[in-house]
């Protein structure tokens, strides 16, 4: 057995961390494949050198062996930490027959200012540069001795740190995006490396992002906080730094419809603005100025280039425009190769996300020539979304060689796979992905990357349970992003229906309850209960908010038609307004399904008085929904169509004795021959888990998706989409939206059959429980938990139906195996059967299991 894959905060080797007491997490793998390998002890140690930790000392701290199967989420038990503290970490452990395993290679992670008193420079700001300006900003210092040197930047918008001319890592479009008139995130780097003994050069290239947006920009304005901590030398912003307005600045508003690009005019560029020996004699010294915001660690991934697109054609069938097709939607940056330009020059170009579209919104780049033949255009402080590139004012038409996409989005891990014999099923399960990682490029998932980039509530809800948290290593993103919705928290306990961002668009509950709902979701992958505990408080007083707009036991509409919506973007248009009956019986389910799962939390923390409170609101609501929207001559609720059946009778709000005549109608429904899917944004999470978690019509599942006719996702495909559309439709302004995402859940959950264990959090112990549908000959899905990557593949051959299993080490499966009949392994337990399963426990290994049909 050996320990692999240290983290530190869902992260491998963090730099300037706030978690005052952070976890460890290690993997542990078994060459050997025993089976039944687990960890029985543990021993950590964590050094404020390398030195000591090859000499077996940890001086911040020795855990000594602990008897323990935790290997996931290990609380740090050493002496207090300090601010800009640079830790090394390595793991022992010990296996299930007692062996050792050899020292893990060393893990690092660092701290950053842990106090609001350890920030010692000001914000700086460029004295009076209009706040689309992109600056430059540097600072001239000297080194007598070159030591650990971490240097923090918060900005209010994004930024570029260089040493000496050369920049600090790889990210881009930094820090992620927060509420940035309560909170910013600020980004640690180690310069160590870049630093020189004598004369040295700090710089920082700034784009003022969101800083501009109407919202946001009512307090805050375009502005930078750095600070260098390098032993006993330290350097932070003040008057001294100098600044100048660089060569580039934003186009459009930063605001609905009008995110805009960039504009470059290159004959204005410094090439040496960021070294030492360059001259700043005659650049302006920076303004000081101050912001009543909170300074919080970048404790998760940055955006990063994760892709690079090709251009597929290049047409020239309008004139003065050479339309580019890369091939699909995609969200980043462009770099356009320009030839025979004279200086002064104008090229733009322009981005959609249709054929026909020159330009959607104001996504159009200018670029002014300095009359270099090769030069180059590409974004830096901006990004576009679609597939077309339209480029006017060329001297002749480009290549396909000549331009090139990056596609941006916070650099998660995929760890989620999935293929069978449908080809069809195999492209949504990619499409779902792609569409979703489009949506993510600043550290929150959007809406869409282009008209909006507004984080709405359902959609964060609806990609959190069935993308983020199955395919991705997303327990840094979504501990960040579930505290956005705690920042965009009124006093009163609303919350906004968009997050981090804050302001006046449509929503309703199902949006504002996203933080508990992702926060719940969250738990249960990863079995993290402080991130339960960081969401409680919020959760509560959203909970008695929905109790002070209640009457009589029943929500009512609040804040107008657009701030209480139901389902929302169904097919044929459906859309279910505030003050409708539909929307107030869509959202008291969602005041019940908030209710249920608080009452769960409470009982999880240690909160008695809590669940008892909103056990009885609970009951009394369900008595209130049930009198007012179930009609006893049809046995339905509403209408009867499939999100107002689902949600009642996933929530319990079904009485137990009508539960199986209502969920006959919801049958009758989902498998009828005609049958779609029925649901908006807000009714995807609705609808398909129910399909998922809690009946299993999974041929009816599987004929609604294997259809190519609207409205389904065979459709969008059929018509050439390669992300999903806004609507149930492809004559839609947007066609990379996050709407319908979430979909790729059924194929990992259901078809494959990986899902967690209800009863036991966190993904030690977890199910696999295929579901051998008629339209399919194989299949097979991956996913990685917190102790290793999970495999489940089946086939069917002959009359027999094959499972492989891969349950890593430390973990264990109760796996569902289809048929009579299943052969034997003496590590496997058959503990009953169920619904034509056999059911076994197993331990971690690798299986094959054979049944006959």
């Amino acid at each position: 057995m050996q320990v692999t894959d240290l983290r530190c905060e869902y992260m491998q080797e963090p730099l300037g961390i706030d978690a005052e007491v952070p976890r460890f997490t290690w993997r542990l793998t078994d060459t050997k494949d025993t089976k039944g390998q687990q960890q029985t002890a543990y021993r950590v140690l964590v050094a404020s050198s390398k030195a000591l930790l090859e000499k077996d000392k940890g001086d911040i701290w020795d855990s000594g062996e602990i008897t323990s199967g935790q290997s996931a989420l290990v609380t740090f038990k050493g002496r207090q930490l300090r601010s800009n503290e640079d830790c090394y970490w390595k793991v022992k452990a010990v296996d299930k027959d007692g062996q050792k395993t050899s020292w893990s290679i060393v893990a690092r992670f660092s701290m950053g200012l842990l106090q609001t008193t350890d920030w010692k420079g000001a914000w700086i700001k460029h004295p009076d540069a209009a706040k689309e300006m992109h600056i430059w900003y540097r600072k001239n210092f000297t080194l007598d001795k070159v030591n650990t040197a971490f240097v923090h930047v918060a900005s209010m918008g994004y930024h570029e740190l260089y040493i000496n001319g050369r920049k600090a890592d790889n990210r881009v479009l930094a820090p992620a995006l927060t509420r940035i008139d309560r909170r910013v995130m600020y980004v640690t780097y180690d310069v160590t490396a870049l630093l020189k003994e004598g004369k040295n050069t700090i710089a920082v290239w700034y784009g003022p992002g969101w800083s501009r947006n109407e919202f946001f920009g009512r307090t805050i304005f375009p502005s930078l906080r750095v600070q260098m901590n390098a032993g006993t030398f330290s350097l932070a912003t003040d008057a001294s730094w100098k600044c100048q307005v660089s060569s580039s600045k934003n186009t459009g508003g930063n605001q609905y419809e009008d995110h805009g690009a960039e504009y470059i005019d290159a004959r204005l560029y410094i090439p040496n603005w960021n070294e030492t020996a360059f001259d700043d004699s005659q650049w302006r010294n920076a303004m000081e100025t101050d912001h009543k915001v909170s300074l919080s660690a970048h404790n998760m991934e940055p955006a990063r280039i994760i892709e690079t697109v090709p251009a597929i054609g290049v047409t020239d069938t309008i004139k003065g425009i050479y339309k580019v097709d890369m091939g699909k939607n995609y969200t980043g940056w462009l770099e356009v190769k320009l030839h025979g330009m004279s200086a002064g020059d104008t090229v733009k170009i322009m981005v959609a996300d249709d054929p026909v579209t020159i330009q959607d919104w104001t996504q159009g780049n200018i670029y002014i020539c300095k009359g270099e033949e090769g030069e180059t255009f590409r974004n830096r402080f901006n990004y576009t979304a679609g597939r077309y590139v339209n480029i006017s004012g060329l001297k002749r038409k480009p290549s396909t060689a000549d331009v090139k996409g990056f596609v941006i989005a916070t650099d998660i891990a995929r760890t989620g796979h999935f293929s069978s014999s449908s080809k069809l099923f195999n492209k949504i399960y990619e499409t779902d992905l792609w569409t979703y990682r489009m949506c993510t490029t600043e550290g929150f998932t959007a809406d869409c990357p282009h008209r909006e980039r507004l984080g709405y509530g359902e959609e964060v809800f609806a990609t959190a349970w069935g993308i983020g948290l199955p395919n991705y290593q997303a327990g840094a993103f979504y501990t960040k992003h579930i505290r956005d919705w705690s920042d965009v928290q009124e006093p009163d306990g609303w919350i906004h229906h968009t997050a981090p961002q804050w302001n006046e668009h449509y929503g309703g509950p199902m949006w504002s309850s996203a933080g508990l709902n992702v926060a719940w979701e969250f738990y249960r992958i990863y079995g993290d209960k402080r991130i339960l505990e960081a969401n409680y408080n919020t959760s509560k007083r959203w909970l008695e908010f929905l109790h002070t707009k209640s009457q009589f036991g029943l929500l009512e509409a609040f804040f107008g038609g657009g701030k209480f919506l139901g389902d929302w973007a169904a097919p044929g248009g459906r859309k279910e307004f505030g003050g409708t009956p539909e929307a107030t019986f869509f959202n008291n389910c969602v005041y019940a399904m908030n209710l249920s799962t608080m009452i769960r939390i409470a009982g999880i923390l240690g909160h008695p008085e809590d669940a008892t409170l909103y056990s009885k609101r609970l009951r009394f609501l369900k008595t209130r929904i049930n009198a007012q929207f179930f009609d006893p001559a049809l046995n339905i609720y509403m209408n009867g169509d499939q999100v107002q059946t689902a949600f009642p009778l996933m929530t319990g709000i079904v009485p137990e004795k009508l539960y199986a005549t209502v969920l006959a109608n919801f049958k009758e429904k989902i498998s009828a021959p005609d049958a779609y899917f029925d649901m908006g944004s807000s009714g995807l999470p609705v609808l398909l888990k129910f399909l998922i978690e809690y009946e299993e019509y999974h041929e009816a599942f599987a004929a609604i998706l294997s259809k190519t006719n609207e409205p389904s996702y065979g459709y969008f495909l059929e018509m050439g989409e390669t992300t999903w559309p806004e609507y149930w439709s492809v004559n839609v302004t947007s066609k990379i939206h996050t709407c319908f995402t979430g979909i790729s859940s059924w194929f990992i959950k259901s078809l494959a059959g990986i899902r967690a264990d209800p009863a036991h959090p966190g993904f030690q112990s977890f199910l696999v429980k295929p579901s051998p549908v008629k339209a399919v000959n194989f299949a097979e899905a991956e996913t990685t938990s917190l102790y290793g990557v999970i495999k489940s593949s089946w086939k069917k051959e002959g009359g027999r139906f094959i499972l492989d299993v891969t349950v890593p080490v430390n973990s264990r499966a109760t796996v569902y195996m289809p048929g009579e009949k299943v052969n034997s392994f003496k590590e496997v337990k058959v503990i009953g059967k169920e619904d034509g399963y056999i059911l076994l426990q197993v331990p971690s290994g690798k299986y094959t299991f054979v049944s006959e049909n």
